[in-house]
């Protein structure tokens, strides 16, 4: 009987916890060539390209405080923490797209680089917007959704 009564119960919370975060699973991953663009752009200005940097070491090339994917296996402080680097750009990806599809809470893709900036980051804001601006050889005041 206490067998039956502890499954049923991780049963019933595995079902809460799948029910509370509807959009895990659902997130858009997928990656076309301006999503990459601005992805690889983002990471360079984060410092993943850089051996042993926090977001190397974390498999999270956007230094993201947030799983969107619902793939986490742990943090870094705030910093999510992937098993794998796919992971991490799987990630990466979803909120570009959330941005692109104006699913974001903080941006959509009328926003600047430099609009980004402003929230993405919270160190070195304008050396953040000129970092991603050169890697993408466009200007700090361009949309996101102008990206090519």
């Amino acid at each position: 009987m206490t067998l039956v009564l502890v499954f049923v119960a991780v049963i019933g919370a595995a079902y809460l916890l799948l029910n509370a975060f509807p959009d895990l699973g659902s997130m858009n991953t997928s990656a076309d060539d301006r999503t990459q663009k601005l992805a690889q752009a983002i990471a360079s200005a984060e410092g993943f390209y850089k051996a042993g940097s926090r977001p190397q070491r974390n498999n999270n090339p956007g230094d993201m405080t947030q799983d969107l994917i619902g793939k986490a296996v742990g943090t870094d402080g705030p910093f999510v923490i992937y098993a794998t680097p796919e992971d991490g750009w799987a990630n990466l990806y979803a909120q570009i797209n959330k941005w692109y599809s104006g699913t974001s809470n903080n941006a959509d893709g009328t926003n600047t680089i430099f609009d980004l900036s402003r929230f993405y980051t919270t160190t070195d804001k304008d050396a953040w917007a000129v970092n991603v601006s050169n890697a993408l050889g466009v200007s700090q005041d361009t949309p996101i959704n102008q990206i090519a």
